[in-house]
């Protein structure tokens, strides 16, 4: 394995809780963990079964592409402390204005995700200068759902995806839940969150 630095944030984003930094060749076997749970199949556009190459090509190729300019995702780690282990991942797609992120199962329930989630936004409208950020799940993800609207986001409604894959037809992925969160002033057809209970 090469020790080389991978391309990605310069700096730490530090959060309440959580640190955003670059993804590390050490992190692959996390990666490998989390991606591999049954909800990650449920829930995430990743390959299925998840292979320990899909977490290299990650690590190595696709996110320090996003921030050499290669396509227009740019992606942190997640980490409790700098120097910590990989608890998630988290992303902003440029041209769709979006946010994804998910989790490593043994990071779950400490309120990591809505510190990177707010973390990130306030981010993004700082740095990035975007007016709002959206971000979708697909229907029965409640755990991300919930960390949306701790995170502040204002929620859209459960919409029907306008071109959806074979693959999300066959696993009953077709609809998805949308929320956004802006800068300031209010948002066009706003609803309220249903019961995340």
């Amino acid at each position: 394995m090469s020790a080389a630095p991978l391309a990605g944030p310069s700096l730490p984003v530090l959060g309440g809780k959580v640190v955003l930094t670059a993804l590390r060749e050490s992190d692959v076997e996390r990666m490998v963990e989390a991606c591999s749970t049954d909800d990650a199949h449920r829930f995430l556009e990743t390959p299925w079964p998840y292979q320990r190459s899909d977490a290299e090509f990650f690590i190595r190729e696709f996110a320090p592409g996003g921030w050499r300019g290669e396509h227009d995702e740019r992606v942190w780690a997640i980490r409790e402390r700098v120097s910590g282990p990989l608890a998630g991942v988290i992303g902003l797609r440029e041209d769709e204005r979006e946010v994804g992120f998910w989790l490593h199962p043994d990071a779950m329930g400490r309120g990591l995700m809505t510190d990177a989630l707010r973390t990130l936004v306030g981010h993004a409208e700082g740095c990035l200068v975007w007016p709002e950020v959206h971000w979708n799940c697909y229907e029965g993800n409640i755990a991300s759902m919930r960390v949306a609207k701790a995170a502040g986001f204002t929620y859209l409604g459960l919409h029907d995806m306008q071109a959806p894959t074979d693959l999300a037809r066959a696993s009953g992925r077709e609809r998805q839940h949308h929320a956004v969160i802006t800068s300031g002033g209010d948002v066009e057809g706003a609803l309220p969150w249903p019961d995340l209970a």
